[in-house]
Parts: C-alpha cells; structure tokens; sequence
C-alpha cells in the first residue's frame, strides 16, 4: 500500500476546482497521485452519492429540507396529560391520539372491593389455561376430608344399612310400618308425631251419624233421612240463604205439612192441581168440586194515586199521569169505576176541557167534568163512564186531558179506581 511522505500540507479551508488533492489511486495501491478537486466533486455528484434534500412522511416532520436537515416526530395535540383507568385510541403508527380517564370498577356481579380466592384444605384455585379470566377451583385432597363426624345413627322412623349406625359409608332410609300398603274407604287411621299412619282400617260407612257429623265430616250415612224434632230444630244459614234444592214432599206418615212463620220467596213459577201455572194477574182459590186450588181470573183491584198541583197543571191532551203501569202483552187495564177527591187551596183552576182516564191513544173509559175541577171548593166525585170506552193492550193506565190544559189553579187530588186485568 502506497504511503504519503511526512511532509507538512498547509490547510486550505476554501478549496476550488482548480485546486487538486493528494490521495492513493484505488488502481495502483502503490502510487500516490494528485486528484483535481473539480473531478472529485464531478465523481461524486454522479454516483449519486450525496443527499440534496429531506422530506418527512407520516407523522414525521423536517426542516429545513436541505441542508443540516432536522427530523422530529409530530406531536398529537391535546392527548398529553396523566389518565386513570384510561380508555385511549391508537393511530397505525402506535401513537395514542385520544385517551380520557375512566370510572373504576368497584362491584362485580354484587362482589365490592378487591377479591382475593384462597384455596382452604383440599381444595386448589387456579386460572385456567384456555381463558385466563375464568378460574377453577378444584378438590385436590381425598378421604373424608378434615370432619369431625365419626358416626351416623338412624332416628325414630329412620334406619341406617348398615345396622347400628354409618361410619365410613352407607344409607339412612325409612322405616317401614305395620299398615299394610293399600287403598282404605271411609278410613280408621292413627297418625304419630312424625306424620306417620301406623295404623289404617276400612271404616264402616259412618251409618249412625247425625246430620252435623255428615256437615263436619264431609262423609254421608247409607240412611239419608234427616229427621228434624225436638225444640230449636231447623237450618240456619250463618251467611247468606239456606238453599233446598230437588225436594219431594213425601205423603208417607204425618207432617206433610209445610208450615211457615216467616217469608216465603219463590223463584219460579207455582202450578195448581191441574198442573198448570197462572197468566198475569191471576190468582189461587180453593174449588170445592177439586181436592186443591186451581188460578182464576183475579176479581176487581183497586188503587189509590195522589195527584199534586204541579202534575195536573202539567196535564196536556198527550202528557198524562200514570196511574196504573203496562199489564204485559195482550192484557189490557178495564176501569170498572173512578172518584176523585179534589182539595181546594186559594185559586181556581182553568181547564178548558175535561180529564180523563186513558190507555193508549184511545178514548177516555171514564172522565170528570172540567167545570169540576174548575169549581173553587173541596170535591169528591164520580168519575162518569164512556159509553164504549175502548181498551188497549200492554199500554198503561193515564189520567190526562181530553183537550187544552190548565194555566193556573191550587189544590191536590187524589184519585180511586176500580179495576180489573184481562186477557182476550
């Protein structure tokens, strides 16, 4: 390898390309030549071997770009700071640029604070290789463990296998009894303090108990005569109504006799000896040629109807007072005979036309004078008869006008009618 002499070369801190170098040519270890600054820098600008500028990508920044280049890393603004239990989010570049703090975990599934699983004796805590958030807790001891229970006696109504007791292992089970595995009517049973029948036998039907034993028991008598006697005899119903249901009044022996001091209400419908049940408004008498009743057409009824001031000045020809209601379809309401009784207070009244009793929109049956009622005194007269005063089914009794009405007047009255329902 070629040697440069010791000579002494002067510095020159601002070469040109005029000025030359001396160095070792890389052909000829051997030779020491002078190199031209101007070819140098021509060699090197050629190879490509010099950096004329930097650029950053990325998050990366430089400045200037030539030069002595620096390169920083750029920063994420707002994200400096210290967080607990932090949730943050990470760029491609591994750089965190959001994070807030979070709220701890204090209570899992009810569980506060910290947990900390000890393994007791026989037992082992571990985490499990597969997922190491769950965790197994696994028996690692055998025998008997560390108990205290040397032996295992059986009670009353239990026994052991083996006989006298259980130490190490075996079964407890239940004792048997003397009653005979069976089905029991009707049942003698004895019971003991366990709960336990220790003895059952087929009773016998219950056949000489009194009706408040079959009421407590819930059991019946193959007698089923009640027979009632005997002072404060009878049923009484604490709650409610005492309901009897598909009776028979038999004729058999004495007191076929159904007698009754208090109220007797009837759903439904009563029959005669004929077997047949009455229409509206018929009623039971006793015939003489049959050994019963039978229901009859009902003789003449009569009311009472209190008429105020304030209803007969509202009397209209089409507006009335009803004195009897509607007796059903295909029954008509027959005035046999009327009266009125008028009570005079201090001022006239002035009907133009008379009153009169109506069912329907028919004539009058019976009417009273309007010179009556008008007259400034007390009155109590016959109502007078229609000739032909037509009737009318299912259509109620009404005392009305038979034209104009009253402006003024005082007084009440009460009127009387006989009369009668029929059917044709």
């Amino acid at each position: 390898m070629a040697k440069i002499g010791s000579e002494s070369y002067p510095l020159k801190n601002s070469p040109t390309g005029a000025d030359t170098v001396i160095g070792t040519d890389s052909e000829d270890g051997n030779a020491t030549k002078q190199f031209p600054v101007s070819g140098i820098i021509s060699a090197v600008t050629t190879s490509g071997g010099v950096v004329t500028s930097v650029n950053g990508l990325g998050p990366i920044s430089t400045n200037p770009n030539t030069g002595n280049v620096g390169v920083t890393l750029d920063t994420v603004p707002g994200v400096q700071a210290s967080y607990s239990h932090a949730n943050v989010t990470v760029d491609q570049y591994g750089r965190v640029v959001s994070a807030s703090s979070n709220t701890p975990v204090e209570s899992v599934n009810g569980i506060d604070g910290n947990v900390t699983l000890s393994a007791g004796d026989g037992a082992s805590v571990v985490t499990d290789p597969a997922d190491p958030q769950n965790i197994i807790i696994s028996a690692t001891g055998g025998g008997g463990g560390s108990g205290s229970v040397t032996q295992v006696l059986g009670g009353t109504g239990l026994e052991t296998v083996p006989v006298g007791g259980i130490t190490t292992t075996g079964t407890i089970d239940l004792a048997d009894t003397d009653v005979t595995p069976n089905s029991y009517t009707n049942a003698n049973i004895t019971v003991d303090q366990q709960g336990r029948i220790t003895s059952a036998s087929n009773g016998d039907g219950q056949p000489n108990q009194d009706l408040q034993s079959v009421l407590d028991t819930g059991q019946y008598a193959s007698n089923r005569f009640i027979s009632l006697s005997g002072s404060n005899t009878g049923f009484t119903a604490l709650t409610g109504a005492a309901t009897v249901q598909d009776v028979t009044w038999s004729g058999d022996g004495e007191g076929n006799t159904l007698s009754l001091t208090g109220e007797l209400e009837l759903g439904g419908q009563i029959k005669d000896y004929n077997d047949q049940t009455g229409t509206k408004a018929q009623m039971l008498i006793s015939d003489p040629t049959l050994p019963g009743v039978v229901w009859v057409d009902q003789p003449a009824l009569s009311i009472r109807k209190f008429v105020s001031n304030s209803s007969l000045l509202a009397l209209t020809p089409s507006v009335g007072v009803e004195i009897i209601p509607a007796a059903g379809p295909g029954i008509s309401i027959q005035v046999i005979g009327a009266a009125i009784s008028y009570s005079f207070d201090s001022e006239a009244y002035d009907f133009t036309d008379d009153l009169g009793l109506f069912t329907g929109t028919n004539e009058a049956q019976y009417t009273i004078d309007n010179t009556v009622m008008n007259a400034p005194v007390d009155q109590f007269v016959s109502l007078d008869k229609v000739s032909m005063g037509p009737l009318a089914p299912n259509q109620p009794l009404i005392l009305r006008t038979t034209g104009g009405n009253a402006t003024v007047g005082g007084g009440d009255a009460v009127l009387e009618v006989t009369y009668r329902v029929i059917a044709i």
